[in-house]
């Protein structure tokens, strides 16, 4: 379950970033500093969806 959690919050993260690229409202170096961060976030979830420890819940 903690693995899920894990991913959960980068995802949120990942979402609020987006929001904010897509808005427009940042500048080249916080539009670069945001994508650094995503590309980080994206990292770390495929790590931890490579190691395959986690559980695999069916949603309804």
């Amino acid at each position: 379950m903690a693995k899920d959690s894990d991913i959960k919050s980068r995802m949120n993260r990942l979402e609020g970033i987006i929001e904010q690229l897509d808005t427009d409202e940042c500048d080249l170096d916080e539009g670069t500093e945001l994508h650094e961060e995503g590309q980080e976030l994206l990292t770390e979830v495929r790590e931890i969806l490579n190691r395959g420890d986690g559980e695999v819940v069916e949603l309804d």
